[in-house]
């Protein structure tokens, strides 16, 4: 598994996703005030499977040493994946990659909430460690949306801190941008685990294991307004 330094620009309780799946209704959660829906949970490997088997993923797109590999964790967001294996994920998964506004909006949630938990970091509340210190579910993804304190800044969405940083849409060329804290990356580690506007970034070919995706999609029957709020924070 390859994982990469990137510069910046509570007990564990586990549960299945499935379950977590069942309690939710839903993988899309809707922003209460923005025209979006985002996923509950990071994009996992049996997603990128299904994609790769429908003929819209290449399996390329991810390095084969990390989690797709492993039988054992279908259920764990897909890692090592680049940029465009992210963007056409997410495209079979009816959505698009996420822009840092809604990214950050979703994190934030309707409280604007430091963390996307509550005020305060909480280092055992979600899978997010650092190169020195590892994170509470040991030095590695666990299955998404599977650690129940690690819920916010919207009700029944997952993971916005930890297990694995996620691409956005935003790229300047051919460097690309990603959000959210991973199980391992810098210290500090509540600097990035927050919801403040810090984010990382490298080449859009890059597959590290602490890299994974989450999708966005417009709001039912929002398509224009989603499209022009996105314009808006593109001009800012």
């Amino acid at each position: 598994m390859r994982m990469f330094r990137v510069a910046a620009c509570c007990v564990l309780t586990l549960t299945s996703t499935a379950a977590l799946a069942a309690e939710k209704g839903s993988r899309w959660v809707v922003h209460p005030t923005q025209p979006f829906e985002i996923l509950s949970t990071e994009a996992t490997v049996a997603d990128f499977q299904a994609c790769v088997k429908a003929g819209k993923c290449d399996a390329a797109a991810v390095d084969s040493q990390c989690n797709v590999s492993d039988p054992a964790k279908a259920q764990h967001p897909v890692n090592c994946i680049n940029h465009g294996g992210a963007t056409a994920l997410c495209e079979h998964l009816g959505g698009r990659l996420c822009s840092s506004t809604e990214w950050l909006a979703a994190c934030r949630g309707g409280e604007d909430r430091a963390f996307p938990y509550g005020a305060a970091f909480e280092p055992a509340a979600c899978q997010t460690g650092s190169y020195e210190h590892a994170a509470a579910g040991g030095r590695g993804t666990v299955p998404a949306g599977s650690m129940k304190d690690c819920q916010g800044g919207i009700p029944g969405l997952f993971d916005m801190s930890g297990n694995v940083s996620e691409w956005v849409s935003d790229c300047n060329g051919t460097y690309c941008k990603f959000r959210g804290a991973a199980y391992a990356g810098n210290e500090p580690v509540e600097y990035f685990a927050g919801c403040g506007d810090v984010c990382s970034g490298n080449e859009n070919t890059l597959q590290s294991g602490t890299v994974g995706v989450r999708c966005c999609r417009d709001r039912a029957g929002d398509k224009a307004a989603g499209q022009a709020a996105r314009k808006t924070a593109e001009k800012k």
